[in-house]
């Protein structure tokens, strides 16, 4: 995969309860992670990643035997 040359990521978190932000690690193959809650729970975010987590699971794997 290349990487973009991306240096700057701008969200409104006006009414955001939670997010978390992936960006290229600086070793191959890393990632570094930026992630808050406020308003809500961390257990309650991550109940809510979690969700996600699982959805793109059964995406990739739909993909997967697309392919």
């Amino acid at each position: 995969m290349t990487t973009p040359n991306v240096t700057v990521v701008a969200v409104d978190g006006t009414d955001a309860l939670a997010y978390v932000i992936i960006r290229p690690g600086t070793a191959q193959g890393t990632v570094t992670i930026e992630a808050a809650a406020q308003g809500m729970s961390k257990q309650a975010a991550a109940y809510v990643l979690r969700h996600v987590a699982d959805q793109f699971d059964a995406e990739a794997e739909q993909e997967d035997g697309a392919a």
